[in-house]
Parts: C-alpha cells; sequence; structure tokens
C-alpha cells in the first residue's frame, strides 16, 4: 500500500513546488501551467466550476478582470483562501499591500465569495462599476488571484482562468485599450512554453472561424500543447453540425495533437444544483442514441476532461521541473550580474567615488590582461575575438611590415633582387569581424577628424622593364649634379630616396589609423561590458574620456607624421654597420655578376669533373673597369647606396612606427589612451563632475529596487526547489 502511495506523494510535492514558485513572482520563468482561454459567453466559467468545484460568483464584473488561479488540494479540513500574487515588476510598496490581502474560510458561499473579490478588486485597483470616476482604476489588472481550495473530496489540481476576449468596447467601462490589453494578456500566458491551452468553444459554432483558435495556433503551430474543449452541446440541433463536432472528438478534422473533448454546460436557468447534480445530468445527456457512440471514445464529460488534465498537467510538470530549475539558477545569475553592474547605491559622493573608482581598476586589470595576451578568466575575450588587442594589434604591424617590404618602395631596384634572406611574416586568417576604418568612423564619430579618411591599398611596383630605376636615377643626377668629380652630393640620393620612399606616408597614415579604431573599440567595448549603466556609460564619455582619448590619438597620428618627417625630409643619414656592409655586398654581387660574363673553365687536374672551376683571365679584369664611361660608374655607384640605405631606413622606420607610434602612443605609454581612465583620474575628479557622471537617477534606483526584489524571489526559489 506505501508503495502505491508514494509516487502520488511525490508528484503532489512537485505540483505544489510549481504553485509555490507561481507565488513567488518568478514570471521572468515559464512555468508548467494549465491555461484556459475563450471568448466571453463561451462557457469557460462553467468548464472551471465543474472541474474545480469551484463556483464563480454571479455578480457582474466579478472573476473576469484579471487571471485567477484556482488550486485544489486533498486535505483532512475543508478550507478556502483567497489572496494576490502581484505581478512581476510591481513596485515594491504595492506588491507589499497586494501580498497582505488574504482572505480565509472554513466553507465558501457564494455571498462570500461576491464580498471576497470584490475586496480583491479594490485592492488590484479594479474598476468593477461604470460610475467609477477614479482616473487610477483600470477595468484589468496583471496581477493574480490566487483562490486555493482544500478538502477530503478534492484532488490535486491547478488551472489558470484567463480573462475572455472580447471585441467591442462597453465605455466607461471598458475601452479600446482594454480589448488591446486583454488580448496580449492571453497571447503572453499562451505563448509560454510549458503551458498547456485549453481552448473553450462553443459546439454550435463554426469551429473553424474561431479566433481563439487561431490564437492557439500561432503560440503553438504544431498543436503540441492545445486541447480543445466543446461546450454545449445541447444547443446543437442540427445533424450536419453535430457531425463535425463527432469527427473533431474522434480525432478527425483537426490539427490538435492533444485532440478534442466535449461537456455539457449547467443551463442558463441551473443556479442550484450541485456539482454532483450536474455530472448526472452530463452523464444522462451523453447517454442518448445521438451521442452514445461519441461517449464510448472516452473524450466526453467532465470527468474524463478532468483526468485527461490531470495527467497531462502532471507529464508537463515532470518533463520540465529539470528546465526550470536550471532557469531559475541562470536567471538567478544573470540578476546578480546585472546588479553587479548596477553597483551599490550611489546618492553619496564618497559611493560615487568609489563606484566610478572601481569601474576604473577593472578596466586596468582587463587591459592589462589584454596588452599581455592572459585572455584565459576574462570571458568578455572569448565573447568577442575582436577585443583580443595584443593580438589584433601583432597581426596589424606584421600585415604593415610585410606590406612597407613588399610594396613600399615605387620602383624595383634590381639590387633589391637579393633580400639577404629576408622573409616576409606568416600572417593569420584574416579576422573578417575586424571593421575597417570607414565602417569604425561611421560607428564613432568622435574620430573623424583624426584618422585617415579611408583605408590605403597599396599597389605594387612596376616591374623593371616598364620604369627602369637606372634611366631614372640617371636623370635626377643629371638635373641635380655638382661641381664634383667621379662621384654624387648628398642631395641626389636625399631625392632618389624621398621619391622611391613616397608610399610610406600613406602606408603608415593608414595603419595608425587602423591602430587607433582598434584601440577606440576596444575601450569603447570594455567600457561598455564593464558599466551596463547606460546613462553613466554616455556621461563618462561626454563628460570626461572623449576629449583626453582625441588628445591621445592625435599624439600618436603627430608622432607618425614626425617620424616620416625625420625619414623623407631630412638628409639619408645612419650608423649602422650594416649599411657599409650592404654597399659592399652589392658591390661585390655587380663586380661578381660582370665577371661570371668573362669567365672561362678550367681543370686543375687532368680534364677530370673534381677539377672544373670557372677562371676569369687576369687580362679580362681590366676591361670591367675601362670600358665603363663615368655616367655608368656613377649611377651604379647611386642605385648600390640607394638600395642599400633604403633597406637599412625601412627596417628602422617600421621599427620606429611600431615601437614609438603603436606601442608607446597608443598602448604601453603614460599617455596611452589605454591609461586615461583609471582611479587617478577618479580621484581627481572635483564633486560636481563626479555627480553629473556617477549620480544616480531615479529610472537605475527603480531597476535595483526590481533586481534585487527579483534576486530574492529567485533565492526562495532556489531553496524551495532543493529542499
Amino acid at each position: 500500500m506505501n508503495e502505491r502511495k508514494q509516487p502520488g506523494l511525490a508528484n503532489q510535492t512537485l505540483l505544489n513546488k510549481i504553485d509555490k514558485l507561481r507565488e513567488l513572482n518568478v514570471g521572468s520563468i515559464e512555468l508548467p501551467q494549465l491555461v484556459v482561454v475563450g471568448d466571453q459567453s463561451s462557457g469557460k466559467s462553467s468548464v472551471l466550476e465543474s472541474l474545480t468545484g469551484f463556483s464563480f460568483p454571479q455578480a457582474p464584473g466579478l472573476c473576469t478582470r484579471y487571471a485567477t488561479q484556482i488550486s485544489c488540494r486533498r486535505d483532512s479540513e475543508r478550507s478556502v483562501s483567497v489572496s494576490i500574487i502581484p505581478c512581476p515588476g510591481t513596485d515594491a510598496a504595492v506588491a507589499d499591500r497586494q501580498r497582505s490581502f488574504t482572505r480565509t474560510l472554513t466553507d465558501l458561499t457564494n455571498e462570500h465569495l461576491v464580498k471576497i473579490i470584490g475586496d480583491a478588486n479594490c485592492a488590484m485597483g479594479i474598476k468593477m462599476t461604470p460610475d467609477h470616476a477614479d482616473p487610477n482604476l483600470t477595468a484589468f489588472s496583471q496581477h493574480i488571484l490566487k483562490i486555493e481550495m482544500n478538502g477530503p473530496e478534492q484532488e490535486h489540481f491547478t488551472v489558470i482562468d484567463v480573462p475572455g476576449i472580447f471585441r467591442v468596447p462597453s465605455p466607461p467601462l471598458t475601452t479600446e485599450s482594454d480589448v488591446a490589453l486583454v488580448r496580449n494578456m492571453v497571447e503572453s500566458y499562451m505563448q509560454n512554453s510549458r503551458t498547456i491551452i485549453l481552448a473553450v468553444l462553443p459546439s454550435n459554432v463554426d469551429i473553424s472561424t474561431q479566433e481563439i483558435l487561431q490564437m492557439a495556433e500561432r503560440a503553438d503551430p504544431d498543436g503540441l500543447r492545445t486541447m480543445g474543449v466543446l461546450t454545449k452541446p445541447d444547443l446543437v440541433t442540427e445533424k450536419a453540425t453535430r457531425d463535425v463536432v463527432k469527427d473533431l472528438i474522434a480525432g478527425k478534422r483537426n490539427k490538435l495533437r492533444l485532440g478534442y473533448s466535449i461537456v455539457k454546460n449547467r443551463s442558463a436557468d441551473d443556479q442550484n444544483s450541485g456539482v454532483s447534480e450536474r455530472l448526472a445530468q452530463e452523464t444522462t445527456f451523453f447517454s442518448k442514441s445521438v451521442w452514445k457512440e461519441t461517449a464510448n471514445t472516452g473524450r466526453c464529460g467532465i470527468g474524463s476532461l478532468k483526468t485527461r488534465l490531470s495527467d497531462l498537467l502532471l507529464t508537463i510538470t515532470k518533463r520540465e521541473f529539470p528546465n526550470v530549475k536550471s532557469d531559475i539558477v541562470r536567471r538567478l545569475e544573470q540578476c546578480r550580474g546585472e546588479l553587479v553592474g548596477i553597483g551599490p547605491s550611489r546618492t553619496e559622493l564618497s559611493s560615487q567615488r568609489v563606484y566610478l573608482g572601481q569601474l576604473g581598476s577593472k578596466f586596468q586589470k582587463i587591459t592589462q590582461s589584454a596588452l599581455n595576451g592572459y585572455y584565459y578568466g576574462e570571458k568578455v575575450f572569448e565573447q568577442d575575438t575582436t577585443l583580443r588587442l595584443i593580438t589584433n594589434i601583432t597581426k596589424m604591424n606584421e600585415a604593415f611590415a610585410n606590406e612597407v617590404w613588399k610594396k613600399g618602395h615605387k620602383r624595383h631596384m634590381s639590387a633589391l633582387a637579393d633580400d639577404g634572406g629576408e622573409t616576409s611574416y606568416e600572417l593569420a586568417k584574416h579576422d573578417t569581424t575586424l571593421e575597417t576604418i570607414e565602417e569604425r568612423k561611421c560607428k564613432y564619430l568622435e574620430l573623424q577628424d583624426i584618422v585617415e579618411e579611408e583605408d590605403y591599398r597599396c599597389s605594387e611596383a612596376k616591374p623593371c622593364d616598364e620604369d627602369p630605376i637606372a634611366s631614372h636615377i640617371e636623370q635626377i643626377y643629371q638635373d641635380n649634379r655638382g661641381p664634383e668629380l667621379g662621384t654624387f652630393n648628398g642631395s641626389i640620393l636625399a631625392i632618389a630616396f624621398k621619391e622611391q620612399s613616397e608610399k610610406w606616408e600613406p602606408l603608415v597614415l593608414a595603419h595608425v589609423s587602423r591602430s587607433i579604431t582598434a584601440v577606440h573599440h576596444y575601450i569603447s567595448s570594455i567600457l561598455a561590458h564593464i558599466c551596463p549603466d547606460r546613462r553613466v556609460l554616455d556621461q563618462l564619455w561626454d563628460t570626461l574620456l572623449t576629449d583626453k582619448l582625441q588628445t591621445a590619438y592625435k599624439r600618436a597620428m603627430d608622432q607618425a607624421r614626425f617620424v616620416l618627417s625625420i625619414e623623407r625630409d631630412g638628409m639619408p643619414s645612419t650608423y649602422n654597420h650594416y649599411f657599409n656592409s650592404e654597399v659592399q655586398t652589392k658591390r661585390l654581387d655587380r663586380l661578381t655578376k660582370e665577371m661570371e660574363k668573362i669567365s672561362v673553365t678550367c681543370y686543375t687536374d687532368s680534364y677530370s669533373k673534381e677539377s672544373k672551376i670557372q677562371a676569369v683571365p687576369f687580362n679580362s679584369i681590366k676591361s670591367l673597369v675601362e670600358d665603363k664611361d663615368n655616367m655608368q660608374q656613377i649611377r651604379e655607384d647611386i642605385l648600390d647606396v640607394l638600395a642599400s640605405y633604403y633597406k637599412v631606413a625601412r627596417k628602422r622606420f617600421v621599427d620606429t612606427i611600431c615601437r614609438q607610434v603603436i606601442g608607446h602612443f597608443l598602448l604601453d605609454g603614460k599617455e596611452s589612451p589605454l591609461r586615461v581612465f583609471s582611479t587617478e583620474l577618479v580621484n581627481g575628479l572635483d564633486d560636481e563632475v563626479l555627480e553629473a557622471i556617477a549620480g544616480e537617477d531615479e529610472e537605475t534606483r527603480q531597476r535595483r529596487k526590481r533586481l534585487e526584489a527579483e534576486v530574492k524571489s529567485l533565492e526562495e526559489a532556489v531553496k524551495l526547489l532543493r529542499g
């Protein structure tokens, strides 16, 4: 016997927990439930009365202005309790006042219920009659009236009744906005994926045209959780209509997986019969020959309907209970996170300074991780890879170095063909999530006058045969030569180098612009991440950060232009020993190529392959010099020096841009934009600026209250679920 009872007790405990969760105002969590929906005058109240044994009062304006949760519980003592469950988001004071509304009786007559529900309407601010002139009263409410009935004859059963939808208002009691409000209320219950929709429909109407079914289909397109309940079969007089009803009950002509059931309402003039009498009348009605075949389907009568609904409620509750627990824990973590983001109450200047100081400290902590490449432990780096700052900047620097090497020279120099073993960086696959300069300029208008107008796309230098550099160098020499004999002055090299490096300026300015937009995107995103309060974030940008960041970005762009000026506008200069080595190497390479042209094959020992060598006749060496005119010699010397100096200057220049302009002025320097927002900056703010940025407005205070209330409810829900 005990083994058979245990599952029933466990099921009752499970259903009780779901009802308690609803009382705890965890409205953001979808709960398993049965919801009865239908048009006004569809027989919905009669169905509920038969299901619960609860007699709805007949006074007008009662029990139809809000959702009503009716719970039946088996208990040795008979009792009825009525209370109000405030809707989520209700002001704390109003919610406390509504929760204080409770009525408990041992027995409930219609007269008692009329009085209790009238009191509940007043507590919810419901306009009960057209002559109520108080503008604060409403015709409908989002709160829930809970009626719990206990008794030895009761079985565990909970159902929610929502107001019947209507299309025509009845001023001044209801208005057009009330029509929409009720429809939205009904739809919100139906949209809950854990709701069994009990759609009540009169049998004597065309089912296919019923709007309540269309609403149910929108909420439950596959018909997996909608059950149709047909009422008023005694009003069906035509055989064709009766056949349609029978087909629906038999599972034909419908898309509802849960099918249809049919019940007989008590007649409109029957106000005195009890529940048992009405059940007997229903049994008699369906035993008639015209309905007898349908009665055998097990879908006729309130008894079979109640059994099916009890099983459905228990099934969906068991299935969804683990998901409900997960949703509650997840929502609790989310609310706690939002509360942390809002921070403590900030009515005092000291609390405002602490709040901003904590934001500054958190920003610097995350930024230090971003600069060191320590992304583990910070979820923001997993959620958005464009915020992995040092990784992205390093990739950009490598791409910049490659582009300057491969495309940065205006003309190809044959002397550059030997790269001395130099190789380009192996670039990672392009991150398509990174925005272009143009995209980020549109996103961040504060960069408009700082970064370049557009990304610079560097083109390849023309092939040597299309634009021979030797002829060009000769022209430069002829146009700028002085009285030197057998040599050239320094201005010729300066002119040739400046022209050869003219692509450096757009390449550098585009690279620094891209780096600035990447840094700015990082700062903006991290601040939004650590400061979810939009008003504080906007004030932080507008009042404190924008001007300072713009100054830091301009400083970086100015430094880039300064480095460009030093490299390209002054006289070429270097103290790098590599320069002289490069010049000598290129001269040797040139001489070697010429000697290869006049070399002959010699054998040092009996014409063996092992003794075969290439040798240059001594007399032929003189021709390498004597046959070369002065212009050719100078042209070759200029080209060797230019190629050697360009290579040395390019490497120096790329390192300077990446280390000074990007590394120091944008990332690591004391005046870097990444160091602008810090605790030191916050500590130096005067009281007026501090209040303007971190002062708390009424909306934030209310949001904190709502979150605190929700956290409290969710914490109680977690305790309930673990109990």
